[in-house]
This record gives C-alpha cells, sequence and structure tokens, in this order.
C-alpha cells in the first residue's frame, strides 16, 4: 500500500483520538495536502466542535481533504456513536494532482481508522447535518421506512413524512425557479398518499443556471424517458418498491442525465452544480448516472437497489471447481481450511453476439478463449481485456489478458480507447472464499466522438458476452478503478463489508 508522508503524524494521530474520545467537545477533524506538488506531505487542516457543518466551512473548492466526523444515531431509546470519512475532492483540483493521490486512499483510511459510513463529495453543498443523518441512517437501519403489507403504513418511520429535501444553498450561479414549489414535486413522490412516482427538473433553457420543473407522473422509469433526449440535462427522482420476500420497502433513485449533444458551455457549467442538486434531491438510495436513455430502465435501477442493499442474487457458472489458492490484484495465499473452499451458484447463459447488430470479432476463439481462461480454475490468467480493431468501429480484438490482476490490467487502460474487461478475485467471509468475477467498462476521455455515439447500441451485446459477473464498474479515469474501490464494491454486492470500515 502507498504510504503516506506526514508532517506531524503523532499530531495527526492525537486530533483524531480528540474525536474518538466521548468526552471530549472535538467532533471533527480534517486533513489535506500542504501543496498540490508531487512531493506534498500529509497535514493536519483543522479540527473541532460543530460537526460536519463546521468542518465544510474549510473546504475550497482546489483541494483534497479526508475527514473524520463523530455523530450519535437515535433508534428508539438507545443512543450509539457512529463514525463518518470524510472524501472530498474539490472539482477544480489539478487532473494530475487527482491521479496522484487516487492511490493513497487506502492508506488514507488506514490511518484514520474505523468509521461507519463514508461519504465522497465534489463541492461544500454535499456536506451538511442533514445528509450526514440520513446516510448513518440507512446504514444502521434507523432511518428505515419499511411497508406493511395489511395496513399499508410504513414501519419505522411516519407514515406522513416531512419533506426529505434539504434546503440547499444553489451552487456556483445555480438558481432556483421556484425552490419551494420544486421541493413539493419532491415530496409528492416521497408522499405516501400521492401516486407521484417520479419528478424531473431540467434548466430553462441552454444558456440558463436556472432550474425548473420538466415533468412528473405515476408511470414510473417510462414517464420520466419520455422527458429525455440527447440534447437534455436532467435531475430526477423516482420511486420504487423493492421486495424482500413478505416485506416491501420503498427506494428511491435518484438520476442525473447529460445528453451526449448538450451545448459544450452548458457541459462546462454542470460540474459546479452536481453537489446543490445532489443535496437538493437527498435522501435517496442509490445514484444513476446517464448520458443515453438505454442506461435508464426498471431493470437498471432495480439491480442498482438490490447491490446497494445487499439482496441482489450473484451468480456464477457451474461446473467450476475451486481453486487451491485465492487470488487479489495478482497476489496469491492457500486457504487456511477445507472450510474456506468456495461455493458455485447456478449459471446465467451468456448470449451470443449478433453480427446483424454490426458487432462482430477480429477473432472470436482468442476473444471467448481468454474469458474463458479467466473463469478456469485451472489456469493462472485472471484478467482479460477486450477493445476496438484500430481503437473505433465495431470490430471486437483481445487487447490483453494475463495472471498479474488490477495492477497488470490497468497500464491497458488509454484515454484514446474504449475497453471491455473480465477480472477474477476473491471476497472471503470469516474462513469462506468465494471467487468474484468483476466486468469492467472503460470509456477514455478522449475517444472519438462518432466512437462514443455508437457504444449504446453495443452496451447489451457486450455484457451478455462478459455474463455471469458479480459487480460492474463503469469508469473514464485511472482513478475511478483502484484495487480497494474494486474490492469494496465486491464485498458491499455480497453483503461481507463490515458495517464498520477499516
Amino acid at each position: 500500500m502507498t504510504t503516506l508522508n506526514f508532517v506531524d503524524r503523532d499530531e495527526g494521530k492525537a486530533a483524531i483520538a480528540e474525536v474518538r474520545k466521548d468526552g471530549s467537545p472535538s467532533d471533527w477533524v480534517l486533513f489535506g495536502y500542504d501543496s498540490a506538488k508531487a512531493d506534498a506531505k500529509f497535514v493536519l487542516m483543522g479540527k473541532g466542535s460543530g460537526g460536519i457543518d463546521a468542518l465544510a466551512q474549510n473546504l475550497k473548492d482546489d483541494i483534497v481533504a479526508y475527514g473524520l466526523v463523530r455523530k450519535t444515531d437515535q433508534i428508539d431509546d438507545s443512543t450509539t456513536v457512529k463514525f463518518a470519512f470524510i472524501n472530498f475532492l474539490g472539482d477544480n483540483v489539478p487532473r494530475m494532482q487527482k491521479a496522484r493521490i487516487s492511490v493513497q486512499q487506502g492508506a488514507v483510511k488506514e490511518f484514520i481508522g474505523q468509521f461507519h459510513v463514508d461519504i465522497n463529495a465534489s463541492s461544500r453543498d454535499e456536506l451538511t447535518d442533514s445528509l450526514l443523518a440520513e446516510k448513518i441512517g440507512l446504514t444502521s437501519g434507523s432511518g428505515s421506512r419499511v411497508l406493511n403489507r395489511q395496513t399499508g403504513e410504513r414501519e419505522g418511520g411516519s407514515a406522513s413524512r416531512t419533506s426529505a429535501a434539504v434546503n440547499v444553498k444553489a451552487g456556483g450561479d445555480l438558481n432556483f425557479s421556484d425552490q419551494n414549489q420544486l421541493k413539493s414535486e419532491i415530496q409528492d413522490v416521497r408522499a405516501d398518499s400521492t401516486d407521484t412516482n417520479w419528478v424531473l427538473f431540467s434548466y430553462a433553457d441552454d444558456t440558463s443556471n436556472t432550474v425548473v420543473l420538466k415533468g412528473k407522473g405515476s408511470d414510473g422509469v417510462s414517464g420520466l424517458l419520455n422527458e429525455l433526449d440527447d440534447k437534455t440535462v436532467g435531475y430526477g427522482l423516482v420511486r420504487k418498491i423493492e421486495k424482500i420476500d413478505d416485506s416491501e420497502t420503498v427506494k428511491f433513485a435518484y438520476v442525473r442525465f447529460v445528453g451526449e449533444n448538450i451545448p459544450r458551455m452548458l457541459k462546462a457549467r454542470l460540474g459546479t452544480h452536481t453537489g446543490a442538486l445532489a443535496s437538493f434531491f437527498h435522501p435517496y438510495h442509490v445514484t444513476i448516472e446517464a448520458s443515453e436513455k438505454s442506461e435508464i430502465s426498471d431493470e437498471i435501477i432495480d439491480k442498482a437497489i438490490k447491490n446497494a442493499a445487499g439482496t441482489a442474487v450473484h451468480v456464477r457458472e457451474q461446473g467450476h471447481s475451486q481453486p487451491a489458492t485465492t487470488t487479489w490484484a495478482g497476489r496469491t495465499g492457500t486457504p487456511t481450511s477445507s472450510s474456506s473452499v468456495p461455493s458455485s451458484k447456478a449459471p446465467v447463459v451468456p448470449k451470443a453476439l449478433n453480427s446483424e447488430q454490426g458487432l462482430k470479432y477480429a477473432d472470436e476463439s482468442q476473444v471467448k478463449d481468454a474469458i474463458k481462461a479467466v473463469r478456469s480454475d485451472a489456469d493462472d490468467t485472471n484478467w482479460a481485456l477486450v477493445g476496438y480493431e484500430g481503437g473505433k468501429g465495431s470490430t471486437l480484438v483481445l487487447l490483453g489478458s494475463g495472471s498479474g490482476g488490477l495492477e497488470e490490467l490497468l497500464p491497458h487502460l488509454k484515454d484514446e480507447i474504449v475497453a471491455y474487461g473480465l477480472l477474477r478475485t476473491t471476497d472471503q467471509i470469516d474462513n469462506s472464499v468465494t471467487v468474484k468475477f468483476v466486468h469492467l467498462n472503460w470509456v477514455g476521455e478522449k475517444i472519438d466522438r462518432m466512437h462514443r455515439a455508437r457504444l449504446g447500441t453495443h452496451k447489451g451485446q457486450v455484457g451478455s458476452l462478459f455474463t455471469p459477473f458479480h459487480v460492474d464498474i463503469n469508469a473514464t479515469q485511472l482513478s475511478e478503478i483502484t484495487p480497494e474501490l474494486v474490492k469494496e464494491k465486491v464485498q458491499d454486492a455480497s453483503g461481507s463489508g463490515s458495517k464498520v470500515k477499516n
């Protein structure tokens, strides 16, 4: 793991200990870097009382910062102390600095120690006490709202909800046409007494920074989709019902849609609005970000909700004998007992690519054999990467494969290419080790615009080529694919991740 270069490590540890001490008035601490240079040192930026709201006052849009906040959580008559890890990456942090610090997050978390929830933010508007309370409530179960099938009322929450939309200050030059009205529209989606199950906001016009109501309805995702096209920016909330056995739980999905053909100047302004709008819609259970309508569907949202809740059924191909060694990012080890043998589940059969839709292979057997090798317990290969011949077009070629895990795969990902990968790793719960497969979807930031426009027609076919897999990761920057992030996503999907993260 990457090590941190401290200005004063002992001072930082003492500040963390103060936050963790029950009798201490100090309930937050913040760390960052003393410069944006490659040799920057990790430094204590501040500490104090006042919680996350006080911490947020120390943040600027050109810095990277990490914090620890202490907060109490109330469940009936019981009060428990919870800790939140804050990962702040300002919108105007230089790109080179972003790339350098992405590999240090694991070391930072190890230094700060245990916490119950983590919050990633890029603006101060995303860090408020009400948002923190909601996130802790969702994690601990104190904020759950479960439907009683006989009465129709919510258990664990008031049937007539107060407004869940947060009163936010607009970020940058963002304005709301009528903030109270827009909050009321969100409240309608949340209310048990109305049929409204979606709402969508957009901008008054292409040159405006004023958010207005674009549509609402009771016809779910399909109704919201009717309001979107490739020249639209939309921010929406959808209400869904998740069924687990005889229990029905209400879930909310926040949708952020940025059409492929919106004006360049509008796109440039969106980054300054992201935090304020996300805060305006809080709380919600999952976020769906899309640039094409095909990336938003009932199936996609339901899958995201199940993955977030740990209720998804995860599958791998049948007939795999279990490996004698386990692998994570190219590192191997031997299970400690016979109980650590991974278990198999029923298969999902991949569909063949449809050449009538324009997607074909340069060498079909080479591509499929590489993917098959990743799945084989008798083969050391633990990753394979597929891309387009010549970096564009519709012909798939094998870009590489190997046994060095994620660390060996990453150098093959370039800004100018689109690539699809399969990574084999493992997940451990006590003495039980299970094999997991991760599907990577890489879209470089500098790919040809026409090529980008065609990708939506390939997604279903490419996904079926790599099916089955347990989690998928979409990324445009290497900082979005790190061993720590991959491991965390695998654990979140399988339910093996501890509620208290170390």
